[in-house]
């Protein structure tokens, strides 16, 4: 009797175990346990059991190794469980050490044992173990199969899953849903079709994992067809199939299926998830405004969404890309567990929408939290030093990175090299660029742009060389950044190469690389080669549109620039803040004034766009060119920013046209205050007082320039020929052509004088005589220049000259007389705008 009340009580105290287990007590069952004065195999079981199912799983193993060591002898349950919590625990030792155990106590044989192997292994991402001990069952059954095929493509080895799964039929094995998943993962059609029919056959048509799995392979194979019909064949659908017709619908930018999808989803009462919403977030950052991810953002507050870092990740981005990074950066602060990928989303929104201060803050702030930047932290705040030109911090943030070893990586050296150049130290982005152990194309156009922006032309063409003996061809990024350094007249040939080489590679169409050239064709007075290239363009945006109506403001067509804006607006191209830039630049060159307001208003009235600084400065330019300076001087008290030395000298360029010598003085205060060593103003405001025969204020000027250490920026011009660039000052003998050009000059004088000009030399302000007055500015830099390309250009040839002053009034009525003389086309580029002088007309209509 005895002996079977001892039974009756492990029996009961099982139960109990049991009992406890399930309901997820496992402390008052580890109680009962610890008290039991006998335990047999089942009350071990029991609890290694229950500590899986409460995903204790490092107690389950502790136990199963107690139970091997000091307890009855393990069953196969036993270690079915011990496998489960190798798996939970994620440790592939604990794992190999079970596996160990059951070879010695012969439960290997055991196919179900065996099974959950290949299972262990294959979750913990060891494929091989996993192959030898399919290799080595004894007995293998329909299991086992689909089994080591699910570990194969779990694993990324779909060829392999796809041989096991032909053997398995060819064995007679029946293949399960897992199994038919598993080899759904093929982007061959032709294969996709031949497991559709297996399916079909086999019963799984309307399986919801299989439909899920089959609908995925037919997106990945672009046929979209196909899986719009499996979809609407499925009689059950879960959460997974009607994100993945979502994610076909957002893949072929059918964003408004896609959102009719989610639509009938809730109307069959399934609640979207991380990843639903995830997906159509993404998908609204294509969209031309942000009031659809919005209403997005609304439903996960709700659902409590919000806080997961997968969706507060891509609103983060979602936000930045419409320009709002406000609401991209209380979308970081609502994820409740910001991650790694958070804060690079965050610092990125900020780097993208022109914070990169902001930025800074907040990677200092990540790293004082103890979470580790990645390369991808690293190019963001790189990015933000390139931006400010910080290269104190560009440095530290090197210093940190060698301490990482990123260095070497060409993603975080292209960053590098981009951040020295930007910061004019472009020896340094050299050596790093060198360090580079596998250069690839961004690290070659991260160099070359940087000659490019360092004004160094010539390396910038020889690194292209250098990139293309190493088999890397160039691609828009490259032309584009060396067509920038090529827009100067020092360049100009330069540039007609890298045209060449376009027009040789596949990039005759790119866009990027059109609206590059056709800048730097205008920016060297080329209009006809810009206006051939922009005719050319079939996909032209609104960079390509603001580049050529920029082009023609520049070189004096305002007429022309005022037009092709209508045209643009007629194409439905939205301009943008630069667009307009462009446009009231146009204004301001012709005199429109009362069209420079009719832009500025509806830039924000009709586009939204917010005026900034340079529409304010570019207001002041055209009232004050136009002589309306009360206006102007009043424009720039009344601005919502404050004025810089910039708007001030422009007062001041006005007050010098039209003679106001009172409002000149109070603009040369403001800019003395601002920017004291501004030379150009001192000169200005001399310049009144010498065009009003007032020598003592001029005497007074200069004093103040000499007490102050301001030196005059002399007046120089230049021009290229035959790849060589000759500069002049005024009355400049030292060239080696010297007689030949004052020869020149003498002629062409006279020939003026025939056709009734007369030197006005009250553009000349010193204190001199008539006739020197008449001899200096017959000899004005732009005139020794031009003289020069006279004499050496062919007869025909445009002459373009450069100069870094504004053309005086005299020099611009002589230029004309002489285009008329010679017969051919002279530019003149001045500090202000280009002169296109032809036939005795300017393109400024003398307005300049």
């Amino acid at each position: 009797m005895a002996s079977i009340g001892f039974k009756s009580d492990i029996f009961l105290e099982n139960q109990f175990l049991n009992l406890y287990a399930k309901c997820g007590e496992m402390g008052r069952a580890r109680e009962l346990f610890d008290e039991m004065s006998q335990r047999n195999y089942v009350s071990w079981n029991i609890m290694i059991a229950g500590y899986c199912l409460s995903r204790c799983f490092l107690e389950a193993l502790h136990l199963s190794k107690m139970m091997m060591r000091i307890g009855p002898r393990a069953d196969q349950s036993t270690y079915l469980s011990s496998l489960r919590a190798s798996v939970g625990s994620e440790n592939p030792k604990h794992g190999e050490q079970i596996h160990a155990h059951l070879t010695k106590t012969g439960f290997f044989s055991c196919v179900q044992v065996g099974n959950a192997l290949i299972n262990m292994y294959a979750k913990l991402g060891n494929l091989e173990g996993a192959e030898t001990v399919y290799k080595n069952m004894v007995e293998r059954d329909e299991v086992s199969c689909n089994s080591i095929i699910t570990a194969n493509a779990q694993n990324g080895c779909s060829g392999r899953a796809l041989g096991l799964f032909v053997e398995m039929q060819v064995e007679g094995l029946k293949p399960n849903e897992f199994a038919f998943g598993s080899v759904l993962r093929s982007r061959d059609v032709s294969e996709v079709e031949q497991l559709h029919a297996q399916i079909t056959k086999s019963g799984y048509g309307t399986h919801v994992f299989v439909g899920s799995a089959l609908l995925d392979s037919y997106a990945k194979c672009n046929c979209s067809q196909d899986a719009f019909l499996i979809f609407n064949r499925m009689s059950d659908r879960n959460i997974v199939t009607w994100n993945s017709m979502i994610a076909v619908c957002i893949e072929n930018n059918w964003i408004d299926e896609a959102l009719q999808l989610f639509m009938q989803m809730g109307e069959m009462g399934i609640h979207p998830d991380e990843y639903t919403i995830s997906s159509l977030l993404n998908a609204m950052t294509i969209e031309t405004n942000a009031s659809g991810g919005k209403q997005l953002h609304t439903l996960t507050v709700k659902t409590g969404l919000n806080t997961d870092p997968l969706i507060g990740n891509t609103l983060i981005t979602m936000y930045s890309k419409h320009g709002i990074v406000g609401d991209s950066q209380r979308a970081f602060e609502n994820i409740s567990k910001p991650d790694l990928i958070s804060w690079n989303s965050v610092i990125q929104s900020n780097i993208e929408n022109e914070r990169p201060e902001s930025a800074l803050d907040l990677f200092l702030k990540m790293k004082y939290l103890g979470i580790k930047p990645d390369e991808f932290s690293f190019v963001s705040i790189l990015a933000a030093c390139r931006s400010l030109s910080w290269l104190k911090t560009g440095r530290v943030v090197h210093g940190n990175l060698i301490k990482t070893g990123l260095v070497p990586d060409a993603f975080v050296g292209s960053a590098l090299v981009g951040m020295y150049a930007k910061s004019g130290d472009i020896s340094d982005a050299k050596l790093v660029f060198d360090k580079i152990v596998h250069k690839d194309l961004i690290a070659w156009n991260s160099m070359i742009v940087g000659f490019a922006q360092n004004g160094d032309a010539y390396r910038a063409l020889k690194f292209l060389g250098l990139m293309r003996e190493e088999n890397l061809e160039p691609d828009d990024f490259t032309f584009a950044g060396i067509l920038a350094a090529c827009a100067d007249i020092t360049a100009v040939q330069q540039g007609k190469q890298i045209h060449t080489l376009i027009l040789k590679s596949r990039l005759t169409t790119d866009t990027a690389v059109a609206n590059a050239l056709i800048t730097m064709y205008a920016r060297v007075g080329s209009m006809v080669e810009a206006e051939v290239i922009f005719s050319k363009l079939n996909a032209k945006n609104v960079v390509s549109w603001t580049a050529i109506i920029g082009s023609y403001a520049q070189n004096g067509y305002a007429k022309e620039a005022l037009d092709l804006f209508y045209q643009m607006e007629s194409f439905g191209v939205k301009p943008n803040g630069i667009t307009f830039v462009a446009l009231l630049t146009a204004c301001s060159h012709a005199g429109l004034t009362d069209q420079a307001r009719k832009y500025f208003h509806m830039m924000e009235i009709e586009y939204g766009i917010k005026p900034g600084f340079e529409h304010y400065a570019c207001i002041v330019d055209t009232l004050g060119r136009g002589g309306r300076l009360k206006e102007a001087e009043e424009f720039i008290n009344r601005m919502p920013f404050e004025p810089n030395a910039l708007v001030w000298r422009m007062l001041l360029s006005a007050c010098r046209t039209h003679g106001d010598l009172a409002r000149g003085k109070r603009a040369m205060e403001k800019i003395i205050a601002l920017e004291p060593g501004d030379s150009a103003a001192y000169v200005l405001l001399s310049n009144i007082y010498a065009a009003l025969g007032k020598w003592e204020g001029v005497v007074e000027i200069r004093k103040l320039m000499k007490e102050n250490g301001v030196r005059k920026e002399p007046g120089k011009s230049w021009i290229e020929i035959q790849n060589r660039v000759h500069e002049f000052i005024a009355g400049d003998r030292s060239h080696p052509q010297s007689d030949g050009i004052y020869l020149k000059l003498g002629e062409l004088l006279e020939e003026m004088k025939a056709e009734g000009y007369v030197p006005d030399t009250d553009f000349v302000l010193h204190d001199i005589g008539k006739e020197m007055k008449e001899e200096r500015i017959c000899h004005h830099s732009e005139r020794l220049a031009i003289a020069l390309g006279l004499i050496n250009l062919a007869p025909g040839i445009t002459v373009t000259v450069f100069k870094n002053l504004r053309i005086c009034g005299d020099c611009h009525k002589a230029v004309k007389l002489i285009s008329r003389i010679v017969g051919r086309e002279i530019i003149v580029r001045d500090s202000t705008r280009f002169h296109h002088f032809k036939d005795g007309l300017c393109s400024c209509a003398d307005y300049w």
